[in-house]
């Protein structure tokens, strides 16, 4: 979903608005925008249904950061060496600073990365928010929530309230990791109806996609300051909140029948997989680029999961072979 987000930003910025492949490339991004809100409740499900002793905090931050600060520097030096194309490099000194820049805020060299440093901070929080969330009601969670989604209606339509600067605590994404846990526990007709779950899918992809094309309508142009809210926006919250709610309820023994373990441990595998995926995607996507192979006069609803195929399956070939030398098996991500 990550990468199809980025591929459809590719033909909304380049096509321009309301031509044909604008149009596609709007609907695509509507339909693959908030995978990471998924894998955000997710964790919020796992991680705040059992105790976060504080000892384990370093062992989960190492976990993410090691393989994190290769793949960033990995990708740093290659825009020094090669690509020439986000940094200022020409001595020592502004190595130094440019790599200490890129440290700081590693969306310089992938916007991606800005997924890291939101998940160490998670972690930072857990112990203290799992004491939270075990000590509070039902009621009181919904009531973080309900302020948690108007703050997020306020930030997003912009109103200038001055209460917000103080409400801090009702922003970001820790609502989604709250959300999940809740939503896995909260039993009502609602969270046990799949086509309640599908009305609210459809909802929110629907409001993604008005969030890009109202704003073009009205500006003449493509408008990308709603695009760049990220996930932290009404359409996204929605749509994530009923995939949640439609997978929650699929028996997936009754889908699988006999299949059922295999394919169990097929997803167990790819799970583990997942972050160096993450991490080290761009490697295949740039060369996809470089040689030309990605076409931005073909149908985003062709083009881009072809491409999202063959980079998942090249970026798992490389983190296997990665596994299998010692020295760089700590810098793939995954559990050994």
């Amino acid at each position: 979903c990550v990468i199809g987000v980025h591929l459809s930003l590719c033909y909304i910025s380049k096509h321009p608005a309301f031509t044909d492949l604008w149009f596609q490339g709007v609907v695509t991004e509507s339909l693959t925008r908030a995978g990471v809100i998924l894998f955000i409740m997710i964790s919020g499900l796992l991680l705040l249904d059992r105790e976060e002793p504080l000892s384990k905090v370093p062992q989960r931050l190492k976990r993410v950061l090691v393989p994190f600060y290769f793949w960033l520097f990995y990708f740093f030096m290659k825009d020094v060496l090669v690509d020439h194309s986000l940094l200022n490099v020409n001595s020592m000194n502004t190595f130094l600073i440019e790599l200490y820049n890129v440290i700081i805020d590693p969306t310089k060299i992938s916007i991606e990365y800005w997924y890291i440093y939101m998940i160490v901070a998670f972690y930072l929080m857990l112990p203290l928010v799992y004491k939270m969330i075990k000590n509070v009601s039902e009621k009181e969670i919904e009531y973080f929530l309900v302020i948690w989604f108007i703050v997020l209606l306020l930030n997003f339509f912009r109103y200038k309230i001055y209460i917000l600067n103080y409400m801090t605590l009702f922003t970001g994404h820790i609502g989604y990791f709250i959300l999940g846990y809740y939503l896995s526990k909260k039993d009502s007709k609602y969270t046990r109806s799949k086509k309640f779950g599908l009305l609210l899918f459809i909802l929110g992809t629907i409001m993604i996609f008005l969030t890009t094309y109202i704003p073009a309508l009205m500006a003449g142009q493509t408008e990308n300051s709603y695009i760049l809210a990220g996930n932290l926006d009404p359409g996204s919250c929605i749509k994530i909140t009923g995939l949640f709610i439609i997978f929650r309820n699929i028996d997936f023994k009754t889908v699988f029948g006999k299949f059922t373990e295999k394919i169990n441990s097929i997803i167990l595998k790819f799970a583990g997989l997942t972050y160096g995926i993450y991490l080290m995607v761009n490697v295949p996507l740039d060369l996809i680029k470089d040689y030309g192979y990605f076409n931005l006069e073909i149908s985003p609803f062709i083009n881009i999961p072809i491409i999202i195929a063959v980079s998942v399956i090249a970026s798992i070939c490389i983190l296997l072979i990665m596994n299998k030398i010692p020295i760089l098996q700590k810098f793939t991500g995954m559990k050994n």
